[in-house]
């Protein structure tokens, strides 16, 4: 098989949330990728700004043995402001002798490294070396100068606002919430689409289904017309036959059996006509329990177990009409049950629809065939034409219901008729 032959084929409902999942998947991943280098780099960026301002106040408070100056220390504030500074401290002895700016070092230790909280980068280093000792110049040498006045044991704090890395992690926030949200949206088009595109199925099979039908009804109307006068007059003529034959024991047999072909037939063209049929419902006030009923009267009480509703209701129903769809059903189940078993049907109601279930003890009905079962002509059995289960289904569609079969887990099949109520 070619390339494009396997191309070509049907994929399942599955694809499209599996391609969307890993669309959505590989985003969220290059997102949180960035993120977490954009987090990285920020611990760089705020480093690499602790390190310049150390150098800095390095070289600007180098010289001199006191404490720089409050007008010094606001100059070096000034001119780090842009850059993110926003406090510049002497300490001694674990002493803040003086300071510029807005804010503190916490609880920073004299000595510690650098810190990070709440957006803010705080630490603490020596401000100037200590002198060389005279005492290790190289023997022989000219006596060293009086020993200068000794520089005294300061610190520089600073706490500091890293705003490039702020705003490369708040940018990368950003991004990773514009994901999320773009994710949430890409999934909910999906859901939206892939609900359309059923939606589109669905009318485009039912569409096809009833112009198959409405080509089927146009048919089975005109064969209807074109049989009905010849074949009452043949199951006229057969029944006088049988009659002037009545006591030849090798004609009358015969005689009998065009009889019984031309009554099945007459059968086969009433539900023809009858599945044709699409006139307006003829609904009245009608009792559930009685509908359901007469279909078992119909049908043979030995064989029916059935279940009434344990008061009497009002329902709009065209009775005669739905005591057909019930009919039909139940005829099926009965001739699929094993003798000795006898079918089950019972009615209730489930908030505003009326339900009717009939449960046969058959061989259920094969996986796949679930909506296969209620198409004309379609039928498991060697007499019949698989027209009873399509009339049921029209019935019941014409009531504004629906019709589910499925397998019961306990063996059989079990058929769901539900009726809304009129107007719900």
């Amino acid at each position: 098989m070619s390339f494009v032959a396997r191309w070509r084929r049907p994929v399942g409902p599955w694809m499209p949330w599996a391609l969307v999942g890993l669309m959505c998947a590989v985003l969220l991943s290059t997102v949180l990728f960035i993120r977490r280098s954009a987090v990285e780099a920020s611990s760089l960026v705020v480093r690499g700004m602790a390190n310049v301002l150390m150098h800095a106040g390095l070289d600007a408070f180098r010289e001199g043995t006191g404490p720089p100056s409050q007008q010094s220390l606001r100059a070096f504030l000034e001119a780090h402001q842009e850059g993110g500074l926003r406090y510049v401290a002497i300490i001694e002895d674990g002493r803040v002798l003086t300071s510029v700016g807005e804010g503190s070092l916490g609880e920073i230790q004299d000595g510690a490294q650098l810190r990070i909280e709440k957006g803010k980068g705080r630490f603490i280093h020596r401000l100037r070396k200590p002198r060389p000792d005279p005492q290790a110049a190289v023997a022989g040498s000219e006596p060293p100068p009086p020993p200068p006045e000794p520089r005294r044991n300061l610190r520089i704090g600073y706490e500091f606002e890293p705003i490039t890395a702020l705003e490369l992690t708040d940018r990368s926030q950003h991004l990773l919430v514009i994901a999320v949200v773009s994710v949430m949206g890409i999934l909910g088009l999906t859901f939206a689409f892939t609900r359309s595109l059923a939606q589109r199925e669905a009318l485009a099979t039912e569409l096809e289904r009833g112009r198959r039908l409405a080509a089927l009804g146009t048919m089975s109307a005109v064969l209807a017309h074109e049989l009905r006068n010849p074949l009452a007059s043949l199951k006229g003529h057969a029944q006088l036959l049988a009659e002037r034959v009545e006591r030849d024991e090798v004609l009358r047999p015969k005689a009998d059996r065009i009889v019984g072909e031309a009554v099945r037939l007459e059968q086969l063209m009433n539900d023809l006509l009858a599945f044709v049929r699409s006139g307006e419902l003829r609904r009245t006030g009608t009792d559930p329990n009685e509908v359901l009923r007469a279909a078992v009267e119909a049908t043979g009480e030995t064989r029916v177990e059935a279940h009434y509703l344990p008061g009497r209701e009002h329902w709009e129903l065209d009775a005669g009409r739905f005591q057909q769809a019930l009919e039909n059903v139940l005829r099926n189940a009965v001739q699929v049950s094993p003798d000795g078993r006898r079918v089950e049907v019972n009615v209730e109601r489930e908030g505003t629809s009326l339900i009717f279930t009939v449960r046969d003890h058959g061989p259920g009905i094969p996986k796949g065939d679930e909506e296969r079962i209620f198409e004309p002509f379609v039928t498991g059995r060697l007499r019949g034409v698989g027209l009873g289960l399509a009339i049921t289904r029209r019935i019941v569609e014409l009531h504004g219901g629906s019709v589910v079969a499925r397998t019961h887990a306990e063996g059989g099949a079990e058929f769901r008729l539900t009726v809304p109520a009129r107007g719900v």
